[in-house]
């Protein structure tokens, strides 16, 4: 199940090409990329740079000497999770017809595929609205470090994993959630799934849902514009009738202002691939 840290109340567009379009009616996956490897090269690195410099203000500040030494621990607990683990995006926007997002996603020949907010509650993955660094960055970090350093019992033991395992869960999520404010015309949900980089013995917790069980997979790879990437495909949709769980997952299809598909096109595919009561359009936005 996903972990809602943020709960969509609308639909949550998908932009890609006619290619990939097809492949994803036929698949019924989504392809999660290796967050590292985005078309955005800032990508974790902005979120480890504000969030440990909060936390390096947080303990000079408030928790100083041996009252913060578990601060300490933790940015080493963080640095080390940052090589050990590798974390995987999907990227959906709460806007689906925008002329900046066709350009850039689509070369305005693509499609957005408006999912409901059920077909991805399934995902094991966790469901973000980007944070977009702004003037408040800092002071949004520095409390969040606080929330978190607050749940610390500076009488209890030292290795107590649940407060270890529940401040990487808080602070990866702050970290992950980050994004240059160059980008905010996205207006991004992302969903994160974050796994260990070589096969561990028990599923992360940082990931899942403690009850929920995962087994790790090797990431597949494929060729893109800057090279290999890495990314994990997990199904959409929700259980119904036996295996037809996609069938109402998708409620609206819009078509690039320059996709060279018609209506008629994109509603034969989405009928041949099993999808019913679906909405499709064309882009109110146009281009020469």
């Amino acid at each position: 199940m996903a972990l809602l840290e943020y709960e969509p109340q609308q639909l949550l567009y998908h932009y890609c090409g006619p290619a990939g379009f097809e492949g994803i009616l036929k698949s019924k996956v989504l392809w999660f990329h290796d967050l590292t490897q985005m078309n955005d090269p800032r990508e974790l690195e902005l979120g480890f740079e504000h969030f440990f410099e909060a936390l390096t203000s947080v303990r000079h500040d408030e928790y100083q000497g041996h009252r913060g030494f578990f601060l300490s621990i933790l940015a080493g607990r963080l640095a080390g999770l940052r090589e050990s683990h590798q974390a995987f995006c999907c990227c959906f926007s709460l806007a689906g017809d925008e002329l900046p997002l066709w350009s850039e996603y689509t070369g305005y020949s693509g499609l957005s595929i408006g999912f409901k907010p059920t077909a991805v509650k399934n995902i094991q993955a966790r469901v973000q609205k980007a944070d977009y660094l702004s003037d408040t960055t800092g002071k949004t970090y520095r409390a969040k470090v606080l929330e978190i350093a607050a749940l610390y019992d500076p009488d209890g033991e030292s290795h107590d994993e649940r407060f270890w395992t529940n401040a990487s869960v808080a602070s990866f999520a702050a970290i992950t959630a980050l994004k240059h404010n160059s980008w905010a015309y996205e207006r991004e949900i992302r969903m994160i799934h974050l796994q260990a980089k070589e096969a561990p013995g028990t599923s992360s917790a940082l990931v899942s849902a403690v009850d929920d069980d995962y087994e790790w997979t090797a990431p597949s790879k494929r060729i893109a514009d800057r090279g290999e990437v890495s990314y994990l495909p997990f199904e959409f949709g929700r259980y119904r009738d036996g295996n037809d769980k996609h069938r109402r997952a998708i409620a609206k299809v819009t078509i690039g202002p320059k996709c060279p598909l018609t209506v008629d096109d994109v509603a034969n595919m989405l009928d041949a691939n099993g999808y019913l009561g679906v909405d499709v359009v064309r882009s109110e936005c146009r281009i020469r």
